[in-house]
């Protein structure tokens, strides 16, 4: 998936963010592309910004505060609702791949004992195949793992882009993954470098 990481801070912050991946997306070896889904190498990184501007700054990380404060307090209606929004949100077929790779991680896993929010949204799962959007799975596992927020959006980020970039046959580089990742958040956080391009 990512080649191994040189120890230094910034990787060191990134291989946090790819445990906090392996917690929130049990099924990343096997659950294919999610929004993210590039054509080829030669074009992801003119992709990846494409998706950042379009996708993940306006619908994902825009869904991400709604979903985590509906999961902290425990509000179901409103995770039910925020999840449905952001279906609507996404068009077509990012929104059948979010929930597909999303449904997949509530549907293979038992959720731990004790995290009723997640036993709950698993359960909505198999009654009603329209609930479990990948964003907010990472939001509601988050919550039960306590994991902080900047770490979830790292976390989503990072696992788009690497599911994407596996789906068309390529493993990127530590040096790749930390370029993609500091447009993403940078761009997250209203401060976009003009474009980045590796490779």
């Amino acid at each position: 998936m990512i080649q191994p990481l040189p120890n230094s801070a910034i990787y060191g912050e990134v291989a946090s963010w790819w445990g906090a991946v392996e917690v929130c997306l049990p099924s990343h070896k096997t659950s294919g592309p999610a929004t993210f889904s590039p054509g080829g190498g030669e074009t992801i990184n003119r992709e990846w910004n494409e998706w950042v501007s379009r996708v993940f700054v306006p619908r994902l990380r825009s869904s991400l505060p709604v979903l985590q404060s509906a999961v902290a307090g425990q509000d179901w209606e409103c995770l039910l609702e925020a999840d449905a929004l952001l279906g609507a949100a996404l068009p077509e077929p990012l929104g059948q791949r979010s929930l597909t790779v999303g449904r997949r991680a509530l549907l293979d896993f038992i959720p731990p004992q004790g995290a009723k929010t997640l036993g709950r949204l698993t359960q909505a799962a198999k009654e009603n195949d329209s609930v479990g959007h990948l964003a907010t799975v990472f939001a509601v596992r988050a919550q039960v793992f306590h994991l902080p927020g900047v770490q979830l959006n790292g976390a989503l980020l990072l696992a788009e882009g690497v599911l994407g970039a596996s789906s068309v046959g390529v493993t990127l580089s530590a040096d790749h993954v930390v370029e993609m990742l500091a447009y993403g958040m940078e761009a997250a956080a209203g401060e976009p470098s003009l474009h980045f391009a590796v490779l």
